[in-house]
């Protein structure tokens, strides 16, 4: 080797590597410089901007009812007296409109021209372009009182304002080492990816406030390797640059806390006029130490909507400042008897707002707290706005009434009155068409419809039927012609007898399962679900997605149980759709970054989990409920007898429902008082009222089909007397739905009638030829 020849490279070679040291240290400066123009400049990001699903247009709509017209002009569409000459016109022509489409309303992504020929206000034919069509979206419309940039309840506090309490309780749960760190806690990541590592998921992050800072301001919601060790150096420069106290300040003037209707709640001065109606230097113990603990997940520890869990995370916090010496024991007991409450907000928007809050939470479950708080987001909900607005109408129509013409229902507390939820469904989706959590958001900010755990006594029955329908060898087949009888029935339950007693103890005896369905008979129905096996009736009941704390006893026919009312209504969509299971109704289709990326995972697909025959049979049963049961009322009330659906009562008068639907919606509707307290009302009386009003103005403004026949169904007649097939001597004769291969015998209950009769003829003739 040639020492010459390496020692006339070395300094070239030195002066290479200094010349890429030199250009990445530079490199790195500047990437540094333009992270921190940004970070400054960032401060709070719009609040996401939500879209409701858009405008379905189809023929036989009623354009009246959907209010095209007040649609369009929501979209900014204008009107013209000539044909529209570029995208985003429309003319309304005697029996036709003209819609030029934006890019946004096509399915393919392209502008185009709809037209609608109408008919005493529905539509009779629909093209695209020329071509005829079966259905158009409009595009999806900025929900009504959400600005394109929706307000955010913000009220910046200097740090020396603060309250030690306040600070105290936030460093305690997010990041207690804040002081004593760069930016990056490497104890605490080590010590949080130890634990996610023994868990086999993540259990825990080892995010500092400054990368908690960081992430609001200038990182998209992604777990990935290189976003985090992006996020490590972007918080360790950020913490070169700036002052403890600043950062501290800024991330408690930021940090999201949750949501009134479509208001975003930021920092800390503004969370606590929003919850406690009170300035932050105001703040007790408890009501700091809720707040703080509201920062890992605001919506699911809402005070306003989640009082239980607010109150055990209040105390998780007070358990964390007490283990590091911040109170004493006597101001930890102190605080935990605080009362967990709010202030009710006045003037809060009044645009789907349970629907929204239901949205963030949502969003908090599908992507995490951080991506519910994030600007910039575009989320695309399946909120039909002509169908809330009907949802909203109906249950304020229908409390109305009941307080005015049921005098002992009125109280003057607020927070004390009779409540209603409303739950609408697509029924081949799942999908959240409409949603009411109660009767006035700005009095209680609690969502029945999602949250409300209460007893859907006979609302339950279906899944009896279902299950008894559909036995296999280990119990006897039933059919919608069995009979069972109703009567007293005193059954063992654990070490005590069970009694069930029918409505004002009115027994009918022998009767058929149809009758017994459409009439709610609790003895027969009890009956019946001991012959299917009370396991039996629990698997089928959670095979269709119903959730809770479901055992098999035998009260549990009779739906002595919790559940919330969506989670009613999810279970009664495979009947509704023809046997098929959703993995949960979803409020969200899409959330856009605003690059046009997409940041939450899909919903999984649809399970089958009964046959389509099973489904049509239990749906004709249900049928018969709207047409001669309990439900009968609706078809008074203007309901065709296409709709299936079954009333709900509980025993002890608190809760009354009413669950319906046709080929395409579900609705649900519960009524009760929040504390409990017993209403005497049936589900017939109380809440199918609501629900009709609501399902008439549905059917009216989209018109549904009947129910189609699956393969596997037949009808046959049979004598209503005994549930056999029908010979010509029957006396009452009815046409029944069978699963294919359950037909029952033929009758031979009358044949000795007959017999009788045509010895008497044969006698007759014979004695007339002599």
């Amino acid at each position: 080797m040639d020492w010459r020849i390496i020692a006339t490279l070395r300094p070239r070679v030195l002066l290479g590597l200094g010349l890429g040291l030199g250009s990445l240290a530079l490199a790195t400066i500047i990437a540094g410089a333009v992270e921190l123009r940004r970070f400054e400049r960032a401060g709070l990001e719009r609040a996401p901007i939500l879209y409701a699903a858009g405008q379905f247009l189809a023929p036989g709509v009623d354009l009246e009812r959907i209010g095209l017209a007040a649609t369009l002009a929501r979209l900014g569409y204008t009107a013209t007296r000539n044909a529209p000459a570029g995208p985003g016109q429309f003319r309304r022509s005697g029996e036709t409109w003209d819609i030029a489409l934006r890019d946004a309303a096509a399915a393919d992504g392209a502008a185009g021209r709809v037209r609608l020929d109408v008919l005493d206000g529905r539509v009779t034919r629909l093209a695209f372009d020329g071509r005829d069509v079966e259905a158009v979206t409009l595009e999806p419309e900025v929900l009504p009182g959400v600005p394109e940039r929706p307000s955010e309840a913000r009220r910046a506090v200097s740090l020396p304002d603060m309250p030690r309490v306040l600070v105290s309780a936030v460093l305690a749960v997010e990041d207690h080492r804040f002081f004593d760190h760069g930016g990056v806690d490497v104890r605490a990541v080590v010590r949080a990816a130890w634990r996610n590592l023994r868990a086999g998921r993540i259990v825990q992050g080892g995010s500092t406030i400054t990368q908690q800072l960081v992430r609001m301001r200038l990182l998209r919601p992604r777990r990935a390797l290189l976003r985090k060790l992006h996020e490590m150096w972007l918080a360790s420069l950020v913490e070169w640059r700036y002052s403890k106290d600043y950062l501290l300040e800024a991330y408690l003037n930021e940090v999201y806390l949750g949501q009134h209707g479509p208001t975003a709640i930021r920092g800390v001065g503004a969370a606590a006029r929003a919850y406690f109606g009170k300035d932050v230097r105001q703040l007790s113990l408890g009501e700091a130490a809720l707040l703080a603990g509201m920062i890992r997940s605001p919506n699911n520890y809402s005070p306003a909507v989640e009082p239980a869990r607010a109150r055990a995370r209040r105390g998780v916090v007070l358990d964390r400042m007490r283990a590091l010496e911040m109170i004493s024991d006597a101001d930890r007991a102190r605080a935990r008897r605080e009362r967990v409450g709010v202030q009710v907000l006045a003037a809060l928007p009044r645009s789907a707002p349970y629907f929204i809050g239901h949205v963030r939470r949502e969003l908090e479950q599908r992507g995490g707290a951080e991506l519910a708080g994030r600007g910039g987001l575009h989320v695309f909900t399946t909120l039909d706005l002509p169908l809330q607005r009907f949802a909203e109408q109906a249950v304020a129509r229908g409390l109305d009434r009941l307080e005015r013409t049921v005098p002992r229902l009125r109280r003057r507390d607020t927070a004390r009155r009779l409540q209603a939820a409303l739950v609408a469904l697509d029924t081949e989706t799942g999908e959240i068409r409409a949603l009411v959590g109660g009767r006035d958001y700005r009095t209680s900010q609690f969502d029945r419809a999602t949250l409300a755990q209460r007893q859907p006594g006979s609302a339950f029955k279906p899944f009896v039927y279902l299950t008894a329908l559909r036995a296999r060898s280990e119990a006897p087949r039933v059919t919608a012609a069995s009979q069972v009888e109703d009567a007293p029935v005193t059954l063992r339950a654990g070490d005590r007898w069970w009694s069930p007693r029918n409505d004002e103890a009115r027994y009918e005896g022998r009767v058929s399962v149809r009758r017994a369905l459409e009439q709610s008979l609790n003895a027969a129905t009890v009956r019946i679900a001991m012959t299917a096996g009370l396991r039996r009736v629990v698997e089928t009941a959670r095979a269709l997605g119903l959730h809770g704390h479901l055992m098999p006893v035998p009260a549990a026919a009779l739906g002595a149980f919790e559940v919330t009312p969506l989670g009613l209504a999810q279970a009664y969509l495979p009947l509704a759709n023809g046997g098929r299971r959703v993995a949960e109704p979803a409020a969200i289709r899409a959330v856009d970054d605003g690059a046009g990326a997409g940041v939450l995972t899909p919903t999984a697909p649809p399970v089958r989990v009964i046959s389509p025959a099973e489904a049509y049979v239990m749906t004709s049963l249900l049928k018969g409920v709207i047409a001669s049961g309990t439900g009968l009322a609706a078809r008074e009330l203007g309901i065709p007898d296409t709709v299936a659906g079954k009333t709900g009562t509980t025993n002890d008068g608190r809760d009354a429902w009413f669950v319906g639907f046709t080929p395409r919606l579900l609705a649900l509707v519960w009524v009760g008082f929040d504390n409990g307290e017993p209403h005497r009302l049936s589900g017939a009386r109380a809440a199918l009222p609501i629900w009709a009003d609501f399902m008439r103005h549905a059917l009216e403004a989209y018109p549904q089909p009947d129910f189609a026949v699956p393969p596997g169904v037949v009808f046959v007649d049979i004598d209503a007397t005994n549930g056999k097939l029908a010979g010509h001597a029957c006396p009452v004769v009815v046409r029944e739905a069978f699963l294919a291969g359950t037909e029952p015998e033929p009758c031979d209950e009358h044949r000795e009638d007959v017999d009788h009769i045509v010895g008497w003829w044969m006698r007759l003739t014979g004695w007339v030829r002599r």
